[in-house]
């Protein structure tokens, strides 16, 4: 046997022990281990996507009550170029207060646990990171301006439904299993991929999409938290 094949051997069999010892550790992980891994940031978690949910739920609400008029609204704007700039003006300054709002969370989270902000950010919130963070705002906001200056809104549905799904597999925003959230991410990029070929223009999709998946994550916090209260007692 060469030289070479043993190097690959061997690499494979350490890949193997590695993956051993961490099935191993996240099978025995403790509840106490759980917290202390969301330590002071699981109230700030609970804040942001409590938030992220209402603002979704009111959304979904609108859209059910009013029979479509949001997707009515979207749609409008392939027929009245000035319907898409105040829809891209609308959308820029709700992302803005998003992330004012994010980054106030975040920074009274970290008053109140004594630490310096940007060492807080890195240690509990590495997907709110400034640059990644905002950068990855930017990119979704261009792909969807763009197809809105394109006259081809009924794209956005779909574009939501896959924005949604990268998120979950990022691990951004909503805090899931891995597993779980690889699952959810993989199957709403596929839903948006169905929409999109189905020509389904409603919004109804994302939203419900979205906001069962922060039910589901803001769901497990809570969890998380009584347990992190009872133990503390």
């Amino acid at each position: 046997m060469s030289p070479e094949e043993l190097n690959v051997r061997k690499a494979i069999a350490d890949v193997e022990l590695i993956r051993r010892v961490l099935d191993q550790a996240e099978q025995h992980e403790s509840p106490a281990q759980t917290m202390e891994l969301f330590g002071v940031t699981l109230t700030a978690n609970i804040i942001l996507q409590g938030i992220a949910l209402s603002v979704s739920t009111l959304l979904l609400l609108i859209e059910l009550l009013s029979r479509g008029a949001l997707t009515e609204y979207l749609m409008l704007g392939a027929a009245f170029p000035d319907i898409r700039l105040v829809g891209i003006g609308l959308i820029a300054g709700i992302l803005v207060s998003l992330v004012i709002l994010l980054y106030f969370v975040i920074w009274r989270a970290a008053r109140n646990s004594g630490e310096e902000l940007n060492a807080y950010i890195i240690r509990n919130f590495r997907y709110a990171r400034l640059l990644s963070y905002l950068s990855d705002l930017l990119l979704k906001f261009a792909a969807v301006a763009l197809v809105m200056l394109a006259g081809r809104p009924e794209w956005i549905p779909p574009l939501l439904l896959a924005f949604t799904g990268d998120y979950l597999v990022q691990g951004r925003l909503f805090t899931l299993p891995t597993k779980l959230a690889v699952l959810l991410g993989a199957l709403c990029i596929a839903a948006g991929l169905y929409q999109f070929l189905a020509e389904i223009q409603t919004l109804l999709p994302p939203l419900i999409v979205f906001t069962t998946v922060a039910m589901i994550s803001i769901g497990r916090l809570i969890r998380l938290h009584r347990r992190q209260a009872n133990a503390s007692v």
